[in-house]
C-alpha cells in the first residue's frame, strides 16, 4: 500500500514538475544551473525539530545557484499523504533570486521581512506560514520541498492557497528542483 501510494504520488509530482519548467512557449530548454539544499534533510529525513513532535520550526534552506533569467523564487513544502493530493505545509514566493539562505524558523507572518517582504501562503490548517510535519504515527512518510526558479514575480497576495500558487507557477517556472525527506512518528506520539 505504501509503495503504491509513493509510486502514484511520485508520478503525479514528476508530471507536474516536468510540465512546470521543461520549455517556454518558444521551445527554449530549461536553464541548467539550479542548486539548493535543505541541510537538515541531508540524511534523507525530516528532523524532529521541524515536526509537531519537536519545536515545529521551518528548516533552513541554502540556495547555491539559480538559472538566468530568474526574477524570483518560490518554495513549497508538501506532504503527499493521499494518493491524488498533497497536504500543504508551507508556501512562500517572490523570494529575491540573489537570496542565499532562507533561515530556519521563518515567522508565521503575511510577508517575510528577511526575504524582502516575500508573501507566505496558507497551510493545510488555514494559517499563514509553516505547518510542522505531523504524519500519522507508525510508518515513514515522504515530505517534499520544491524550489522554483521563476521568470517573473508571482502575482498573488499573502495568504493565497497552494493551488493558486501552482496555477501561477505553470507559466512562471523556469526550473524546479525537489528534495524529499521522510519522517516517521512514534506510535506513542500524541501531537496532531
Amino acid at each position: 500500500m505504501v509503495r503504491r501510494r509513493r509510486v502514484v504520488a511520485s508520478l503525479g509530482a514528476a508530471l507536474v514538475g516536468g510540465l512546470a519548467g521543461c520549455a517556454d512557449q518558444t521551445g527554449t530548454a530549461t536553464p541548467a544551473p539550479f542548486r539548493y539544499s535543505v541541510p537538515a534533510l541531508d540524511d534523507g529525513t525530516v528532523p524532529t525539530r521541524a515536526t509537531c513532535d519537536g519545536e515545529g520550526v521551518s528548516p533552513r534552506v541554502s540556495i547555491d545557484a539559480v538559472p538566468e533569467p530568474t526574477e524570483s523564487l518560490a518554495l513549497t513544502f508538501t506532504f503527499p499523504y493521499q494518493v491524488a493530493s498533497q497536504t500543504t505545509l508551507w508556501t512562500v514566493w517572490n523570494v529575491p533570486p540573489e537570496t542565499e539562505t532562507i533561515s530556519a524558523g521563518v515567522p508565521p507572518t503575511e510577508r517575510v521581512a528577511a526575504l524582502d517582504g516575500a508573501p507566505q501562503g496558507r497551510n493545510a490548517r488555514g494559517d499563514l506560514g509553516y505547518l510542522p510535519a505531523c504524519p500519522p504515527p507508525g510508518e515513514p512518510y515522504e515530505h517534499w520541498f520544491t524550489l522554483y526558479a521563476c521568470r517573473r514575480q508571482i502575482d498573488l497576495e499573502p495568504g493565497a492557497s497552494r493551488d493558486a500558487l501552482e496555477e501561477e507557477l505553470e507559466t512562471a517556472t523556469l526550473a524546479s528542483k525537489q528534495i524529499v525527506g521522510s519522517y516517521e512518528r512514534s506510535t506513542n506520539s500524541t501531537s496532531s
